[in-house]
Order: C-alpha cells, then sequence, then structure tokens
C-alpha cells in the first residue's frame, strides 16, 4: 500500500488496515446476513445496527445498504417481504439457507481480517499506553 508521498512501504499499516480491509466488499453482506439471520430487518434499522456494532468506526449509508439488499435478495441469500404490500411502506429481510451457507463462507474468510485488525489496535495501545 502506498503511504504518504507515495511511497510503498510493501507492508500494511494499521490504517490500511483500518481504512481498507476492514471496508471490503465483504463486511457490509456479512454484518447484513448476521442481522437477518437473528431476526428480520429493514433498511434503517440494519443501518443502524451496524452503526451501533461498529462503535460509529463505519460510516453507513443508504446508498451502500439498498443496493446490497436488492442483490442480495437477487441472489437468493435473503428474502424480502413488504410490511404492508399496498403501501410498500418497509421491506423487511430474512436470511434463507443459501445466504445461510453464504454467511459461513464470508465469516470464516473474514476472520482473518478481523483478527489482524484486532491485532493492529493491541500493538497501537500496547506502544501507547504501556
Amino acid at each position: 500500500m502506498a503511504e504518504r508521498g507515495g511511497r510503498s512501504s510493501g507492508r500494511t499499516t494499521p490504517k490500511d488496515l483500518f481504512l481498507s480491509e476492514v471496508k471490503t466488499r465483504d463486511i457490509f453482506p456479512l454484518l447484513i446476513l448476521h442481522l437477518v439471520r437473528e431476526e428480520p430487518g429493514y433498511g434503517n434499522a440494519i443501518m443502524a445496527q451496524i452503526r451501533e456494532m461498529g462503535a460509529g468506526a463505519m460510516s453507513v449509508s443508504p446508498n451502500t445498504v439498498y443496493p446490497l439488499l436488492r442483490r442480495l435478495e437477487e441472489k437468493g441469500y435473503v428474502r424480502g417481504e413488504w410490511e404492508r404490500p399496498e403501501t410498500r411502506s418497509r421491506r423487511f429481510y430474512t436470511i434463507t439457507p443459501r445466504g445461510e451457507e453464504k454467511y459461513q463462507e464470508i465469516k470464516e474468510r473474514f476472520e482473518v481480517h478481523l483478527l489482524r485488525v484486532r491485532e493492529a489496535i493491541e500493538s497501537l495501545h500496547r506502544e501507547l499506553y504501556g
């Protein structure tokens, strides 16, 4: 990854971990699948739960979440149902068996990233606070 001034160190810095790897294409699908496997959820509630889970460290945008929910539904990972079909008020999503398989796959793959981020945070904490 490039550092300031365009130099490349050949290793990932903690900042790179926080800004790139945690925001890979896997984190939001993983979190959404995780949440809707616990209980049905709709867009705004899912976004609020992600903000809470990430302790404000991740920005969550409707421009990211709603298209992702549609893609997850198109792929058969979640099933969406309107709360009131006649008014199309809120669309509640639940995980499907295919989504459960995808969830387990992403979760396994993503654990490596989470462990690296935890290691980076612990290293920073030890360095700064002894």
